[in-house]
């Protein structure tokens, strides 16, 4: 479900995501609090929301989709793809509140449970093949791949706790993963994950800017309108 829409300098294929009308089809959603996260997680669709609405402001956002998951919610910042690379770049952003289970730090497994998967052109992650750096949010992981001397994609994971940003209300804990192609070093495949892109919102005005922002109010709300 990583992969949003297609055309436009090959922004967005549709392989992984069936077809982006079948995620956006409702444009709201139904009453989630009898409904296991195991139903919602695989029964609640997509919506479109504006970008202005994102809980972060990575470079090159291009769309952005929603869902909530009861006392969870989650979002897809599609970003710009302007490599051959087969799949899309993506960002995505869970907000929730750890259970019991929850082991309090990242654990690969543990995320990965959550997610729909490794997206190509990535076929095994471990926690022995994870690069690791930090920065003013904390640490995040990464693995590279590249094609070529100029082609390089980057998966990447971080865990973000309401100590280091403030995050969507209700939630105290914003889980990210990162996949990203470009043509340029694995610096610029990183960036959206970095403290300085997904540290702020978006910007809360009619036009969408991602050079500026703003921290993320703690009124805002993950459910989507």
């Amino acid at each position: 479900m990583y992969e949003l829409l297609s055309g436009g300098r090959r922004m967005i294929r549709p392989v992984l995501f069936p077809a982006l009308m079948a995620l956006v089809a409702c444009t709201g959603l139904p009453s989630v609090q009898t409904v296991s996260h195991d139903t919602l997680q695989v029964s609640q669709q997509f919506v479109a929301q504006r970008l202005d609405q994102s809980w972060a402001r990575p470079h090159g956002a291009i769309i952005n989709v929603a869902r909530s998951l009861g006392t969870e919610a989650e979002q897809i910042i599609g970003l710009v793809n302007e490599t051959t690379i087969s799949g899309d770049n993506f960002l995505w952003l869970r907000a929730r509140v750890p259970d019991e289970s929850d082991p309090g730090y990242f654990d690969l497994q543990e995320f990965l449970s959550r997610t729909e998967g490794v997206p190509v052109p990535f076929s095994r992650v471990s926690n022995a093949n994870l690069f690791q750096a930090t920065d003013s949010l904390g640490t995040y992981f990464y693995l590279e791949w590249r094609s070529g001397s100029s082609t390089n994609c980057v998966l990447a994971f971080r865990r973000i706790m309401s100590a280091a940003r403030i995050l969507p209300s209700g939630t105290n804990v914003l889980e990210a993963m990162l996949r990203n192609c470009v043509q340029g070093p694995i610096a610029d495949a990183l960036a959206p994950i970095q403290d300085r892109e997904i540290s702020f919102s978006a910007t809360t005005g009619t036009q969408y800017d991602a050079g500026r922002g703003q921290i993320l109010s703690p009124l805002a709300a993950p459910l989507l309108e």
